[in-house]
């Protein structure tokens, strides 16, 4: 082959591996979100879970009790602030504030391995609808 002709075909494989990279890191970060700025992970929730209403919604003592929770049981990666440590979200988000408070419940009951997310099913419906209600708090 032509020594231009060679040139020209690395050049563009090269320009073509650059655009499928770049692509591939757009696309892979939108990946993590929905078109309504959710958590992919949290649009996973069934609709009954999406739907649910959190009995203790704007209540100042449920807040008081999840912010309680969130120190012993959430703080360590997600920060005191909420803000996320490392791979944990940040609660302060869109992604997490555009949830709905039971999509919200049926994470912290479900977890989301993949991302490190334990489920705490182990805490009772109570205390995860308070953690829900004092997330909510952060906006």
């Amino acid at each position: 082959m032509n020594r231009t002709l060679l040139i020209a075909i690395s050049v563009v494989s090269f320009l073509l591996c650059a655009l499928a990279g770049t692509d591939g890191a757009n696309r892979a970060k939108r990946s993590t979100r929905e078109g309504n700025g959710k958590l992919r992970a949290l649009a996973l929730a069934p609709e009954r879970a999406r739907v649910s209403m959190n009995p203790y919604e704007g209540q100042p003592d449920a807040i008081r009790a999840g912010e309680k929770l969130f120190r012993q049981h959430c703080a360590e990666c997600h920060g005191e602030d909420g803000r996320g440590l490392g791979r944990a979200a940040d609660l302060r988000s869109l992604g997490v504030q555009n949830a709905t408070p039971g999509e919200l419940e049926w994470l912290l009951r479900n977890g989301n391995l993949s991302k490190g997310m334990p489920s705490w099913s182990g805490l009772p419906p109570q205390r995860r609808w308070q953690i829900v209600t004092y997330v909510k708090s952060l906006r």
